[in-house]
């Protein structure tokens, strides 16, 4: 992290009923020394301001209400004491307000909450989740639900099959900030890798030489015991999807990069398809 205390921007939901995202940042805080900016975008039609003077006065009401809708969202921050501060915007287009927020904020980990989506809606359209996975410098955690974390677990997925020096470096971030993720919240930390090919032995895990198997090669790279690490051959996004379910890990940690054409509009990648897959909240890096 770059700074002493750890800072989290969270994005919140005008017209969510519970602020699963404020509820994990509260989390986190109380196991880290941390500080949190709340993030609001709000936006009304025009047709809506017809009891005032003015469009201008219609936009001045509706953010001073926002204010005090937010302030009450926050409320359970300053009975814990946590340190915060809190932006409202006007704006049709929140998500394109929020990447500039969250470039301007030097923030350590964003937070937003994340509902399923179709796989026709993941693949051939941009979602709000697709534009921060790509559009955020610091990682990404999509949040399900505002219940507390209920295993004690943080599963990293690499990718041990890529040629591309892209994924290498990915793989590095990856698990960096699983780990700095599970010492922050205090949680195990496993590592898994879905492969449907031929291992790729530049990988640099690979590349370790006392171990026997790749299991332990892994393990002696990651500094994990092997019952932590976890193999297995399948297509990538079912077979990351079982081991899910197999670990029941309370966040899953996961790379994302940037494409273009087709590929970036049709296909989608493991992050996002693994997001409506499992039940755990989702870690993004890039």
């Amino acid at each position: 992290m770059t700074h002493q205390r750890t800072r989290l921007f969270v994005i919140t939901d005008p017209h969510a009923d519970q602020q699963a995202a404020l509820i994990k940042a509260l989390l986190i805080a109380g196991l880290a020394d941390c500080e949190v900016h709340a993030f609001l975008c709000i936006y009304r039609d025009i047709a809506e301001s017809g009891e005032y003077a003015s469009r201008k006065d219609f936009k001045h009401r509706s953010i001073k209400e926002a204010r005090q809708w937010l302030a009450e969202q926050l409320r359970p921050l300053d009975t814990a004491g946590v340190p915060h501060t809190s932006e409202v915007v006007w704006n049709s287009d929140w998500c394109t307000s929020a990447l500039h927020a969250i470039a301007r904020s030097d923030c350590d980990l964003v937070i937003k909450s994340s509902h399923h989506h179709s796989r026709a809606k993941r693949f051939f359209s941009k979602t709000s989740d697709y534009s921060l996975m790509r559009g955020c410098a610091c990682p990404v955690l999509f949040v399900h639900h505002e219940q507390e974390w209920e295993s004690n677990r943080v599963l990293a997925c690499v990718d041990l099959e890529s040629r591309d020096p892209g994924h290498l470096r990915l793989n590095k971030a990856i698990f960096r900030d699983a780990q700095a993720f599970a010492n922050i919240v205090a949680m195990d930390l496993y590592v898994a890798a879905a492969f449907s090919g031929p291992l790729n032995p530049d990988n640099p895990p690979l590349r370790e030489l006392r171990p026997a198997t790749i299991v332990e090669k892994l393990a002696s790279f990651y500094g994990l015991e092997t019952s932590r690490i976890c193999l297995r051959e399948g297509e990538k996004i079912a077979t990351l999807s079982s081991i899910c379910d197999e670990i029941d890990p309370s966040v899953v940690v996961v790379g994302t990069l940037a494409r273009s054409g087709m590929e970036g509009k049709l296909v989608g990648n493991t992050a996002e398809k693994l997001l409506d897959l499992t039940r755990a909240d989702v870690l993004t890096v890039n």
